[in-house]
């Protein structure tokens, strides 16, 4: 026996590399799924993958992971699909949302959390249950979902956050604890190296038990005449998803998880409760008794009671706080997915943790003075973004703004909140250089520079954010306000930078509602997030602050050439570039110098300097650069200051376009249903296949009170635009207006006329294939008004680029294939000894590839772009002077 022991070892560790190796993950189409059962949802994606997944063996390689606690480098990597539907590594722990004794009770409950190797910024949290594999994935590139897609939990639907769309009714209420409250200091700009676990007890009514027992029941997963014990276990697995969840934002930002206490199932009730499921004022009371009752006031740090109706309450703030710390609910009739486990729970309990709400809409005067930060909705967690109209957007994205962080850390670590002092986690803080305040021109864009290091060499992510709190409603904020936030916060990001207003709402000549420049004399504060995303044992933030004060004595600094269509340079020629100074020179600002940039791919980057630092006299001649591109722009650069302009218009080099522009009308009238959850849809049909360059839609609809109006757009790629949501309440009015990134902010009256912005931008169509049914929708969600659609017309246009010399540039250049699936080949002669340059960029100008290679004058090179998604890329080809810019398309 002892010689076979070598080999039954060898055996089974060849058996187990031999089943990671096997293929767990197979695309697949929802056509090749429509036999299938499908799992319920509360809000479908507009865009998404699906695939096959061999759960089991997902769970035989998860079963090799170590835990989080063990202090050891996991071996255990594993890849999963990402919203673009390639496939990226994961270097996997164990990471249990219950305690030890309930943990070892349920072990088919568990839950596991990765650190990305492919993407150092990304962190995924998962959970296998009878529900099947549910994730979590947090990057600098946004928040991703894995979900079953089929009952029979072996499909998944892969999404990007940002694509959920849903009509969404919830409200979050708040008894702000003024007792035992906020007397503590500021907290310190960095986090203190400490990871925190907090005992959570989360009770349920009957009504949430019976929603999720349903489900399993219905999915197959659960026996009609199952016990009370396998019911209360099925009711513990939903929790699991929606803990596992909210902890991989509190984990990210705060450092610190929450863990459900050993005699959870206590307060799990299946058959009877003392709980009043549809009154939060009610519930919330009843949280506290049946959790103290049942679980002990000293075994526990946080309870939540969850349930199907009532919206969210919670005690602000509670954690720890032995009178209240189960003061917090959330009640929806849709208790699963990612708006109810982040835009819900983890709001409630960012309430408790102590972070007010920062929106400065009223929201049902729930808007918290002092913490107002985030123009309209908001869109952080602690904001109401899609429920409280005029919406940034229509979900929070999943991060704590700085205001909150701020205000959580205060408590956790101050005179009431410090129950849980936690454990070294050996991360320091990034390191974040001080910041240094600006004056600025009024009525000027600007842009803000970070730069951070971390001594454990982890891939930070940047978030800029203003923390000015308003001091009214006025919304959207005024060009003219002298103390509303006038931009709203981003998602962390590993650009460092970030420019007010955005670069793409700048180039397109449109303007944003939540992106507002003063033109006033004001003080601007924002804040710099920087965080490290480490996994397993807590990620760490640093933060500085700094101000940017708009002067009138200056302004605005305006580029005031290249300001017309069809401008085409040749290279080689010199041309003159102006700009009004508008005092800049003097002081507060300073300027002495610019610098002078081109831009080659529409105006989203200028990596190309024309002249640096040149004086700032209004006028500069330069010399065109010997390369070849369809759509540039000019920016002006302040030296030694922040702000900047760019021309209006796109302008050619070595390229002749023409702009086509085709206006698609349908003049049916129809009627818009009264009180009608459902979409009355209009298709129009668009014969072109030229790339878009620009959308506009014309609407005319005839409506008693528009306010109850939702209209969108859709199309052929199913690509959803929000055009008019729920604007204009309290005005009788009409509609009889046009939807155009560059127009204006919606004026409510009688009737609304002439370019309005649409609710979120249509220029997302830009650079995609027309061809095909786009479908106009619009629905009533309210009883007694009724209107009618007199008309609407889509008018796409297209630009047409063609070289104006065919010898120009690079000699025998090539790109073939195009379109390709993300690999080509690049090709041309070269008579120097230069370096060769290649860059690949998306359509939002933010680089993919970057390589420089050896010159043997025959230049042919194979390229694998394995994690671009489908879409249109710009290649920029660089040989000394000479450099070619080419847009591929990869399907």
């Amino acid at each position: 026996m002892k010689k076979l022991l070598p080999l039954i070892v060898f055996v089974l560790m060849f058996s187990a590399g031999y089943s990671q190796s096997l293929p767990i993950w197979t695309k697949t189409t929802a056509e090749k799924l429509s036999v299938l059962e499908k799992a319920d949802r509360s809000s479908m994606p507009q865009k998404f993958q699906i695939f096959h997944l061999d759960f089991s063996g997902l769970k035989s390689q998860l079963q090799m992971a170590p835990s989080r606690e063990a202090g050891e480098v996991s071996n255990v990597i594993i890849a999963f699909p990402n919203a673009e539907g390639k496939l990226e590594n994961y270097r996997i722990y164990e990471s249990s949302v219950m305690a030890p004794e309930l943990a070892k009770a349920h072990p088919e409950i568990q839950s596991y959390i990765g650190q990305g190797i492919d993407d150092p910024t990304a962190r995924i949290h998962l959970t296998t249950t009878i529900f099947g594999l549910h994730t979590m994935t947090l990057s600098g590139r946004g928040t991703f979902y894995i979900d079953p897609y089929t009952k029979d939990v072996k499909n998944y639907i892969v999404y990007d956050k940002s694509d959920l769309t849903t009509s969404r009714n919830f409200e979050c209420k708040v008894q702000e604890n003024t007792v035992e409250s906020m007397d503590v200091p500021l907290p310190p700009p960095a986090s203190d190296g400490r990871f925190r676990t907090y005992r959570l007890a989360m009770a349920c009514t009957v009504e949430y038990a019976t929603f999720h027992v349903n489900a399993a029941v219905t999915a197959g997963t659960l026996s009609p005449t199952a016990t009370l014990a396998q019911k209360k276990a099925a009711v513990l697995a939903a929790m699991n998803v929606t803990v596992a969840r909210v902890n991989s934002v509190y984990e990210r930002d705060m450092s610190l998880r929450m863990q459900l206490v050993a005699n959870n199932e206590s307060v799990i009730f299946v058959d009877a409760d003392n709980f009043t499921n549809d009154d939060a004022e009610a519930l919330i009371d009843e949280s506290q008794v049946v959790i103290d009752n049942a679980i002990g006031n000293t075994n526990y740090d946080i309870g939540h009671t969850v349930s199907t109706g009532g919206g969210g309450l919670a005690q602000s703030p509670a954690v720890c706080i032995s009178s209240g710390k189960a003061k917090g609910i959330t009640g929806s009739d849709a208790p699963v997915g990612d708006p109810y486990d982040i835009d819900y729970v983890a709001h409630e309990m960012g309430h408790q943790f102590g972070a007010a709400h920062t929106f400065n809409n009223s929201c049902g005067n729930n808007r918290q003075t002092g913490s107002a930060v985030e123009p309209g909705s908001g869109s952080t967690i602690m904001g109401y973004a899609g429920i409280c109209s005029p919406n940034v957007q229509n979900g929070s994205d999943a991060y704590f703004h700085a205001v909150s962080i701020a205000q959580m850390v205060s408590h956790i670590t101050g005179n009431f909140g410090n129950c849980v002092p936690g454990v070294a986690n050996g991360n320091t803080p990034p390191t974040v250089p001080a910041l240094t305040s600006y004056t600025i021109p009024a009525g000027t864009p600007f842009v803000l520079r970070g730069s951070a290091t971390d001594v454990n060499g982890d891939a930070l992510t940047y978030c800029w954010e203003q923390t000015n709190s308003g001091v009214n409603t006025n919304l959207p904020s005024a060009t003219s306000t002298t103390s509303n936030p006038n931009f709203r916060s981003v998602a962390p990001s590993s650009s460092p930078n970030r420019y007010f207003p955005s670069l793409a709402n700048i180039v397109s000549g449109g303007t944003s509602p939540w992106e507002v420049i003063p033109t006033v004399a004001r003080t601007l504060n924002f804040a710099l997030t920087v965080r490290d995303n480490r996994s397993p044992n807590g990620g760490q933030t640093t933060r500085q602050n700094m101000t940017v004060t708009t002067s009138t004595a200056a302004g605005p600094f305006t580029v005031t050439s290249q300001n017309t269509d069809g401008i085409t340079w040749t290279q080689g020629q010199t041309q003159t570039v102006t700009w009004n100074v508008a005092n800049t020179t003097a002081a507060p600002f300073n300027t002495a110098n610019v610098n002078i940039l081109l831009s080659t791919d529409g105006g989203l980057t200028y990596p190309t300097v024309l002249v640096a630092n040149t004086p700032n006299d209004g006028s500069q001649t330069i010399t065109v650069p010997n390369t070849a591109a369809p759509f540039c722009r000019i920016m002006v650069e302040s030296v030694g200051n922040i702000f900047y302009a760019i021309n209006s218009k796109t302008f050619a080099i070595g390229y002749t376009v023409t702009n086509t522009c085709n206006t698609y009308t349908t003049n049916t009238a129809f009627a818009i249903p009264d009180n009608n959850q459902n979409f009355t849809v209009r298709a129009t049909s668009i014969p072109t296949t030229a790339n878009i360059s620009d959308v506009n839609v014309a609407v005319n609809i005839s409506h008693t009170y528009l306010a109850d109006l939702q209209v969108v757009l859709v199309n052929p790629a199913q690509t959803l635009v929000p055009l008019f949501l729920n604007a204009c309440d309290g005005v009788t009015t009409s509609l009889n207006a046009t939807f155009d990134d560059q127009g204006t902010n919606v004026t409510c009256g009688a009737v609304i006329t002439g370019n309005i912005l649409p609710a979120e931008p249509l220029s997302i169509y830009n650079g995609t294939n027309p061809q095909g049914n786009w479908l106009f929708a619009v629905r009533d969600l309210a009883a007694q008004d009724t209107g009618t659609v007199n008309s609407f017309s889509i008018t796409i246009c297209s630009q047409t680029a063609v070289l104006s010399t065919e010898n120009f540039g690079l000699a025998d250049f090539k790109i073939y294939p195009n379109p390709n699936n993300g690999t080509f080949n690049i090709q041309f002669n070269s008579d120097s000894s230069n370096e060769i340059k290649v860059g690949v960029h998306d359509i939002r100008g933010r680089e993919i590839f970057n390589q420089s290679y050896q010159n043997t004058g025959l230049f042919s090179q194979s390229l694998q772009l394995s994690n671009a998604q489908s879409g249109i890329y710009l290649v920029t080809v660089q040989d000394g002077d000479k450099k070619e810019v080419k847009k591929i398309v990869i399907q």
